[in-house]
């Protein structure tokens, strides 16, 4: 399947800049469009919601970046939009630092099927834990987004967590971060690529404009589907054992 995918790197703004800015979006018709973790800075209910909705005029696949989004508790929660109606949401597990003070974390991770693709969400500091990105490889997990808010001083370490899950895992992840001051951007799209001998990852970074990329999901079907039989393969043979503690024996002479 050809996709194209759009980073928007907004600002953070609060719900009524939002509004503005959401109902002014112009790009293409068949682009999925992704945007940061907590761009909007306002608590979001029910009521703020449907106005975030109404003012979308696209009919875009959409990943509304993460919003603080209050439903009896607060939860990070990224919205999966479809033809201008909600398709699904994923909530963030692993809160980071102090948002475990304010935020419900979420507890389970979640596959959409938007015409056929498979689609993934991991919620910033979701990406860092391996187990989660490999549960939705060995589900035939097509692309994950990952809406971020990554300072401007751990970008390195940022990117090398989104290269090596791309690269473990066979498929194409999309981490899309805010221009905001502390944060500035510098957005990553990486996908493997086969080659004789092994595999790649193909790595496009923004720092500023939109991150704009487009393949084709099913050259990287093969190869995931190659990892899943190598992994199957030695699946129950392998056998974890702790350490034992080996007592050095001392020969007297």
């Amino acid at each position: 399947m050809d996709i194209s995918i759009r980073g928007i790197q907004s600002p953070r703004m609060p719900l009524e800049n939002a509004l503005e800015y959401l109902s002014s979006l112009k790009v293409g018709d068949n682009e999925i469009l992704v945007f940061p973790e907590k761009f909007i800075t306002t608590r979001v209910n029910e009521d703020s919601l449907n106005k975030i909705l109404e003012s979308i005029k696209i009919k875009n696949t959409i990943i509304l970046g993460s919003i603080s989004y209050n439903e009896r508790s607060l939860y990070n929660r990224s919205f999966l939009l479809h033809n201008g109606e909600i398709a699904g949401w994923q909530d963030k597990i692993n809160l980071y630092r102090a948002e475990s003070s304010k935020y419900t974390p979420g507890n389970t991770i979640k596959i959409f099927d938007i015409e056929g693709l498979r689609i993934g969400i991991l919620v910033c500091y979701d990406l860092d834990f391996p187990d989660y990105p490999r549960y939705l490889f060995r589900n035939h997990c097509d692309i994950i987004f990952n809406p971020s808010l990554i300072r401007s001083d751990f970008h390195r370490e940022w990117h090398l967590y989104v290269e090596t899950r791309s690269l473990e895992n066979r498929i194409p992840i999309i981490s899309v971060n805010s221009i905001s001051d502390d944060f500035q951007g510098d957005s990553i799209i990486v996908y493997p690529r086969s080659e004789e001998g092994g595999v790649r990852t193909n790595t496009v970074t923004s720092k500023s404009e939109d991150i704009v990329s487009s393949f084709n999901t099913s050259y990287y079907s093969d190869a995931r589907e190659q990892r899943l039989n190598e992994e199957n393969l030695m699946s129950g043979k392998v056998v974890f054992s702790e350490a034992k503690n080996i007592k050095q024996e001392h020969n007297n002479y």
